[in-house]
């Protein structure tokens, strides 16, 4: 496939696009993989360098669809088992402006842990006025705002469910590929699971004879106990005689 180059010019400023995409961009992503990849496409920086130089400053999701479906898996793996990789088991209210938490604790559920990687992850800074008054914590000593910082990478929030009483599970969805009607082109992930499939205790293939749907959402708004959604990414159903995911 050929690239399509264009120039751009203005008072002393000059700029090089391919596809649309500026020169310095593919030149960061050249720069991403000489920091933190090895010729197989596997994370090699550590932790720290791969969140202070590429997360927190948004240059990662810039670069996301820069990178090869490969090196893409690789880092979302990396990413998803090296934060909030456990059960978040309580959560409370409190003062806005992550000033503490006055409220008592709740148990905390799926769909909890869920938003709070989405917070972390996808796009969390712009919700931040809706949830600063909200806390997780892990042992009820030691508690943390639900938005601390955000990555702006692809991730979204996910219900496995049935219709009806049954079976009801929030995750949370990594885009990998470009295409996002595509079920391949996404890592399933929550709590210490960092790529859920169907087949999976967090994905069965049915739920004891109904059928499993599974929808990917962006939400519109936040709040401490769930959501309000702003649109559908892409819907399946999981076939109950295969395991193999549908579209909807």
């Amino acid at each position: 496939m050929k690239k399509k180059v264009t120039f751009s010019s203005v008072p002393e400023q000059a700029s090089i696009y391919i596809d649309g995409t500026p020169i310095e961009d593919y030149e960061l992503a050249d720069k991403f993989r000489e920091e933190c990849l090895d010729s197989d496409g596997k994370v090699i920086c550590d932790k720290d360098t791969l969140h202070d130089n590429w997360l927190i400053t948004k240059k990662l999701s810039k670069i996301w669809w820069l990178l090869t479906d490969e090196e893409r898996n690789n880092v979302a793996g990396f990413i998803i088992r090296g934060w909030l990789f456990f059960y978040i088991r309580y959560v409370r209210e409190g003062e806005k402006d992550c000033k503490g938490g006055t409220g008592s604790w709740k148990h905390a559920v799926c769909g909890h842990n869920a938003v709070i990687r989405y917070l972390r992850f996808g796009e969390g800074e712009k919700h931040y006025d809706e949830i600063s008054h909200c806390y997780w914590s892990r042992d009820k000593k030691t508690e943390y705002c639900y938005w601390t910082e955000s990555y702006d990478l692809p991730v979204y929030l996910c219900d496995i469910y049935t219709v009806g009483p049954g079976y009801g599970h929030g995750v949370c969805a990594f885009q990998i590929k470009k295409n996002p009607e595509d079920f391949n082109s996404w890592r399933f992930f929550q709590w210490t699971s960092d790529n859920i499939k169907p087949g999976h205790s967090q994905m069965p293939c049915h739920w004891g004879g109904k059928t499993i749907h599974i929808t990917i959402q962006e939400p519109a708004s936040m709040q401490c106990h769930g959501y309000i959604i702003k649109r559908y990414i892409a819907k399946w159903y999981i076939d109950k005689e295969t395991c193999e995911p549908v579209p909807e």
